[in-house]
């Protein structure tokens, strides 16, 4: 059972995770999710929210309520091997021509119970479909997120207008935390910090796979403090996920 609307302790929580393991491309064990979870909770970490991808065409069976089930099996074998750490169902639903057709039939995925939806999309030209699904999202009481927009890979020089149109429509914007450190190229290196001194982000997010990638997000979250300072840190990492997520 969900545990979405129980007293959370205070830390960071992160509401972008491929911890649920043999699922989609982040962990593959139960061990690796247990060495990834520990190295986040030892960051500041409470929780985390499992966003495995929803890509119709990739991963077929990954839908809300095979997740919801998933999560609730993670769970207990947290709790079986002795951590202590808060998770909730949630999903990265990648965006394409007849996502909403895919929401109807499926469900959307919100984020530990709550209307917020957390969308990537990977296009190098803007397409009609990503405002007409922004908008049914929100004309429907979901509250879209758009997971790291720094990353992609846009040959448009509107790009950065268009990000701007969604932040001023509603739409939030999840930063990555290895968008710092320069691993995901130029672009998002630039693109993260530019926009990080707008204040268009609302969440920055560790979007962990595996143990392997995890140095470089750890080591993006002492850049952000250094460069931005702690408080900034903790109202994208802690009191935002808490206030525009779980109501707190």
């Amino acid at each position: 059972m969900s545990d979405a609307r129980t007293t959370i302790p205070i830390g960071r929580i992160d509401i972008h995770s491929h911890a649920l393991p043999a699922i989609d491309d982040g962990c593959e064990s139960i061990e690796e999710t247990i060495e990834a979870l520990t190295a986040v909770q030892g960051a500041g970490f409470v929780g985390s929210i499992c966003t495995p991808h929803m890509a119709s065409e990739v991963y077929p069976t990954i839908t809300p309520q095979h997740v919801g089930v998933w999560v609730d099996q993670l769970r207990q074998q947290l709790h079986q091997r002795g951590l202590n750490y808060h998770l909730w169902a949630g999903g990265e639903l990648r965006l394409f021509e007849g996502s909403i057709d895919w929401m109807k039939q499926n469900g959307v995925p919100t984020l530990a119970d709550s209307r917020c939806v957390l969308l990537d999309f990977w296009v190098t030209r803007w397409a009609r479909w990503i405002n007409k699904t922004f908008t049914w999202l929100m004309s429907e009481g979901y509250q879209p997120i758009w997971a790291h927009p720094e990353r992609m890979n846009f040959d448009d020089r509107k790009f950065e207008k268009y990000v701007r149109d969604m932040a001023r429509e509603g739409v939030l914007l999840q930063g990555n935390f290895q968008c710092m450190t320069g691993e995901a190229g130029y672009h998002a290196d630039q693109r993260i910090r530019r926009w990080l001194d707008e204040g268009l982000y609302s969440f920055l997010a560790m979007d962990m796979h595996r143990p392997l990638g995890l140095e470089g997000r750890l080591d993006g979250i002492t850049m952000v403090e250094t460069e931005y300072g702690r408080t900034a840190l903790d109202t994208l990492t802690r009191d935002n996920p808490r206030r525009l997520i779980f109501g707190l």
